[in-house]
């Protein structure tokens, strides 16, 4: 059953840090390149609409199956020491995972909604403004996940 969790994990993980990946380094930039503001505001639009429910289930399910994963490992070392604990790695990993769940509930429930207010308004100003703010923000929990795997691989 802990492989099943890894697993879930794992996918779970790719999902989100791979949608990120693809926005960031190849959409934007396409779309930069080829589009002007309104119409590279709603090809952003309509791929945020179709990525971040996937970015939901994600978060539930790295929640889920880190939590069974941290708990098991917390159990594990105290049956083996007598004292609980986990690698300083797996806490650096949770917190910063924790830290971008609050960040993606900031980029959806916040600027995400005024984006999609501003855009059935047609105010292009605005929703430019929410769409460079949801960028800022998205970027920052790219790094932010790329924290948490290296701490979980490299520190002990």
């Amino acid at each position: 059953m802990t492989d099943l969790f890894k697993l879930i994990h794992l996918v779970a993980a790719i999902f989100w840090m791979g949608g990120m990946a693809f926005m960031l380094l190849a959409l934007r930039p396409a779309a930069v390149m080829l589009y002007q503001a309104p119409e590279r505001l709603m090809l952003m639009g309509a791929v945020w609409k179709r990525f971040f429910p996937v970015v939901l289930i994600s978060i539930v399910a790295l929640f889920t199956t880190g939590s069974h994963l941290y708990t098991n490992v917390y159990r594990a070392v105290k049956a083996a020491t007598g004292q609980g604990g986990v690698p300083l790695g797996w806490n650096l990993m949770l917190v910063l995972g924790l830290l971008m769940m609050v960040i993606f509930a900031y980029i959806y429930w916040g600027a995400f909604t005024k984006f999609k207010r501003a855009m059935t308004e047609l105010d292009w100003p605005s929703a430019g403004k929410e769409a460079m703010r949801l960028h800022k923000w998205i970027v920052v929990n790219f790094t932010l996940g790329w924290l948490a795997i290296a701490a979980v691989r490299l520190v002990p």
